[in-house]
């Protein structure tokens, strides 16, 4: 069944794209986007390096009035440094995922005003607990609290997952959203090579979440809760973002993320001994347009500390430089100095991750 629907998505997207020649209203989009990093550890585990990528491609289409459907897939390659290297739980770098090629979208979504509903297989992050500002940064938990990834099994990057959502714009500053997912996302390893194993289980579970977003002027605040219903797990989160200072061509943005979990994992649930992130605390500060008055550049100092239930707390420190060569290409020189490295129960060196991060998009 799944690589029927897989069949009869890419045919609907040969055949729009077919219509998209000839028609002046333009309904099938492509993007593609590499990022690549060269990346060197000081202490940690060992010192040692290399370099990782991620390529991804995505197609999306208007299908009739209100609808959309998405398909996309990626692929990543190279090493991976908190196995080899650092030994962090938090992991340094939200490229990471090992030699694998996999499905990351293939959703539809309907929009009836200001109410609207996706279905199917998506990254739970796009829509939930980010934040613009906290994104720009390397490390893994800037993207998502590590209650949620360390925690749980989430479908977020790379293995995706099955889930309905709902978002609600109630008036130009207020959104409520909600969703639920599958509660086990298969690894790899297990059976689920291309993330095309998809399966819904009772003993598994299911991932519930809800989040409400505040937006005014240049500020976003949002807060949310989950629960997940196999796990018995439970937490709350608040992410803010406002920027502060605007001259025209340089602006001051920071931000602010917390999150709480109920210290129940699905690690737990599984019998299997594993330390959780019970709270999680970070914020930093972005400034835009450093040397370029057209704002092509952007600096950012950020920590992000994760508590876990054996008493370690680990704290990554992260300070980048970005400039964006042309609309195509961007640069990111990057340094985490990581205290306290808590991925493996054994005492680790502070670590010192240098990480030179190139993006390419068509």
């Amino acid at each position: 069944m799944k690589k029927i629907l897989t069949f009869l998505s890419l045919i609907t997207f040969i055949l729009l794209g077919i219509n998209n020649l000839f028609s002046q209203e333009k309904s099938l989009n492509f993007n593609a986007e590499y990022t690549g990093d060269f990346l060197y550890n000081v202490g940690g585990l060992k010192n040692g390096g290399g370099y990782l990528g991620y390529a991804k491609i995505g197609m999306d289409a208007d299908l009739w009035k209100g609808a959309s459907l998405y398909v996309g897939g990626g692929t990543t390659h190279g090493i991976v440094p908190t196995e080899m290297f650092i030994g962090d739980f938090q992991v340094a770098n939200n490229i990471e995922a090992g030699n694998h090629a996999f499905m990351e979208y293939l959703s539809l979504q309907q929009s009836f005003g200001k109410f609207s509903i996706k279905v199917g297989l998506q990254d739970m992050n796009e829509n939930f607990a980010n934040l613009d500002a906290a994104g720009e940064y390397i490390n893994s938990s800037f993207g998502i609290h590590p209650v949620f990834s360390t925690n749980l099994s989430v479908a977020i990057f790379p293995l995706t997952g099955l889930g309905a959502e709902f978002h609600y714009e109630i008036n130009d500053n207020w959104h409520v959203q909600a969703a639920v997912y599958d509660g086990e996302i298969p690894s790899f390893e297990d059976d689920n090579l291309y993330n095309l194993n998809w399966r819904l289980s009772k003993d598994e579970g299911a991932l519930f979440i809800g989040e409400g977003h505040y937006v005014r002027d240049n500020g976003t605040y949002k807060f949310g809760a989950f629960y997940h219903t196999a796990a018995k797990n439970y937490g709350f989160y608040a992410n803010a973002e406002q920027k502060v200072w605007n001259n025209g061509t340089r602006s001051l943005k920071p931000f602010a993320q917390i999150g709480y979990a109920s210290n129940i994992s699905v690690s737990q649930h599984l019998n299997i001994s594993a330390p959780q992130n019970y709270f999680h605390l970070a914020a930093g500060l972005n400034l835009e347009g450093v040397f370029s008055e057209e704002s092509l550049d952007m600096a950012g100092l950020a920590f992000t500390s994760a508590f876990l239930s054996d008493k370690k707390t680990e704290t990554a420190v992260e300070l980048f430089y970005q400039y964006q060569i042309t609309d195509n290409f961007i640069v990111k020189p990057d340094v985490q100095y990581i205290i306290n490295p808590a991925g493996l129960d054994i005492p680790i060196d502070n670590a010192l991750v240098g990480t030179l991060r190139f993006m390419i998009s068509l």
